[in-house]
C-alpha cells in the first residue's frame, strides 16, 4: 500500500534556469559569424569525426523481486532524431513501469548510477565496491531525508555469454542492495557495451520518468571519503538543484614509472580539472534530459560544456568541486595503455572545442586546459616565476600532442575521411585506493 503524502520539495529554485549550451550545426549562422581562421579548422575537425548519432542499444531491468530481467525493445535508433539523443530505446510503456517500481512511499529525488562490466573483475570485487556504495548511500539518506536516492547498477556486456553473466550478477548485487537497505528503491541495467554513456542514458531514461531532480554518478575505480555523497548532496541541494557538483580528486601513483611521471606533470601542471568530473558528480536533470548524444564520449566534457557560462563573472559557476567530499583514484597505468587513454583524452577536447559555441570553446582552451601556456595564455605566475615557467614547458608539450591528433582530425575531414568512434581505452589492472594507498599518496 502507497502513501498519499506528497513527496519531498527538492524542485529547483524560482528564477530563470542556468543557460544550457548546445553544439553548432555545421551550417549554424552562429558558425558564419565567426573569424575564417577559426571557423575553417573548428568545421573541418567537426567532420573529421562522424559516429552513429546515438548510443542507443536494448537494455534489460532487473528488479529485486522480479526472476529474470525485464526487456527494453531495443534496437537501432530509429527515431531519426536531428539532435542525436542518446535514450536506450527501451519501451516507453517498459520505462513506466519500472519507475512506477520504484516509486513507493517517498518519490526518488535523486538517482545514483554505479556504471561497470563483467570483465571489470569478479562478483566478489563487485560486491565489495556496492557496499561502500550502499554505506555512502546510507549516510546520504540519514542527512539529507528529504531528498531521497534511487540506486542504478550498470553491468554491461559483450558476448552472449557475459551477457548471461551479467544477469546473473545485477540479481545477486540488487537483491544485495534490497537486503542491505530495504527502502532503497534499486534497479539493475544489463546492456551490451562498451561506453559508460549507454549506461547512464538508461538511467537517465527511467530517472526522468521518476521526476527526478539530479542524477549522479559514482567510478567502479575510485575510493570515496566517508561522507562524501551526503556532501555532495548537501551543495546540490543549497544550490537549488542546478548545475553540477562533483568531488575533489585526489590523486595516488600506482607502481609504474608512468604513473609516477604522469602524476609529477600534473601537479605542476594543473590540467582541466577545475570542473567536477566524471568520476564522482551530481548533476541536475535538465543538464543531461534525453540523455548524452552518441557523438560525446566524455561523459564530464558533455557536462561542463553544457553549462559554461563566459558571461559570468564566474564563467564555472554552475561547476562546483566540493572541497570536503573528496575521492582518491590511481594516476595512470602501464605505458601503452596511458599512451591510448590520452589520446582518447585528447579527441574528445578536440571535438569539444570544435562543436560548442566558439565563446565557449575559447574559454575552455584559455582558461582550464591550457591555462598557463605562455605566451599563447597567460603567464601562470601564483606559485612563483620557476613555477610558471614548469608549467608553461609541461603544458607546451602537451599541446604538442594535441595538436598531433587535431591535425589528424583536421585532415580527416578536409579529406572526407572520418573517424567514426573513439575507442576506449581502460586499463587492464583495476584497483581502488585502500586506506593503505591513501596514506602514501
Amino acid at each position: 500500500m502507497t502513501s498519499d503524502a506528497p513527496g519531498p520539495d527538492t524542485r529547483p529554485r524560482p528564477g530563470p534556469p542556468p543557460r544550457l549550451n548546445t553544439p553548432l550545426p555545421a551550417r549554424s549562422p552562429a558558425r558564419r559569424a565567426e573569424p575564417w581562421w577559426l571557423r575553417h579548422p573548428r568545421r573541418a575537425m567537426a567532420r573529421g569525426f562522424r559516429p552513429p548519432p546515438s548510443w542507443a542499444v536494448p537494455v534489460r531491468h532487473v528488479l529485486p523481486d522480479d526472476d529474470g530481467g525485464r526487456d527494453g525493445q531495443g534496437g537501432q535508433d530509429a527515431s531519426g532524431a536531428p539532435d542525436g539523443t542518446g535514450r536506450t530505446l527501451a519501451a516507453p510503456d517498459e520505462v513506466r513501469a519500472v519507475a512506477a517500481a520504484l516509486r513507493r512511499e517517498v518519490p526518488p529525488a535523486l538517482a545514483l548510477v554505479a556504471p561497470t562490466y563483467v570483465a571489470r573483475g569478479t562478483l566478489a570485487e563487485q560486491e565489495q565496491r556496492l557496499d561502500a556504495l550502499l554505506d555512502q548511500l546510507a549516510k546520504a539518506g540519514a542527512t539529507h531525508p528529504e531528498a531521497p536516492f534511487a540506486l542504478f547498477v550498470g553491468m554491461q556486456w559483450s558476448c552472449a555469454e557475459e551477457e548471461r553473466e551479467a544477469l546473473r550478477r545485477l540479481r545477486a548485487l540488487v537483491g544485495r542492495a534490497r537486503d542491505r537497505l530495504p527502502r532503497l528503491p534499486v534497479c539493475g541495467l544489463s546492456l551490451p557495451g562498451p561506453g559508460k554513456p549507454r549506461t547512464l542514458n538508461a538511467a537517465i531514461e527511467v530517472a526522468e520518468a521518476l521526476g527526478c531532480v539530479g542524477v549522479g554518478w559514482v567510478d567502479d575505480d575510485v575510493t570515496l571519503d566517508e561522507g562524501c555523497l551526503a556532501r555532495l548532496t548537501r551543495d546540490f541541494l543549497a544550490a537549488g538543484c542546478r548545475g553540477a557538483m562533483g568531488a575533489t580528486k585526489v590523486p595516488h601513483t600506482k607502481e609504474f614509472a608512468t604513473s609516477r611521471l604522469l602524476a609529477r606533470a600534473k601537479a605542476v601542471a594543473a590540467p582541466a580539472t577545475t570542473y567536477p568530473h566524471g568520476c564522482c558528480i551530481l548533476v541536475a536533470t535538465d543538464v543531461v534530459s534525453g540523455g548524452l548524444p552518441g557523438r560525446y564520449v566524455s561523459d564530464d566534457g558533455y557536462v561542463c560544456f553544457r553549462l559554461l557560462d563566459p558571461d559570468l563573472p564566474d564563467p564555472l559557476a554552475r561547476l562546483r568541486l566540493v572541497p570536503d567530499a573528496r575521492c582518491h583514484y590511481f594516476v595512470a597505468g602501464p605505458a601503452g595503455e596511458t599512451r591510448r587513454r590520452i589520446r582518447r583524452l585528447l579527441l574528445n577536447h578536440l571535438v569539444d572545442l570544435a562543436d560548442w559555441p566558439l565563446p565557449v570553446a575559447r574559454y575552455y582552451f584559455r582558461h582550464v586546459l591550457f591555462s598557463g601556456l605562455w605566451p599563447l595564455t597567460g603567464f601562470d605566475g601564483s606559485r612563483g616565476l620557476r613555477h610558471g615557467v614548469r608549467k608553461a614547458a609541461v603544458k607546451w608539450l602537451y599541446f604538442a600532442w594535441f595538436a598531433g591528433v587535431g591535425a589528424e582530425l583536421y585532415l580527416r575531414g578536409l579529406a572526407g575521411r572520418p573517424l567514426r568512434r573513439i575507442e576506449w581505452a581502460p586499463y587492464s589492472a583495476v584497483r581502488t585506493p585502500s586506506p593503505a594507498d591513501q596514506e602514501r599518496r
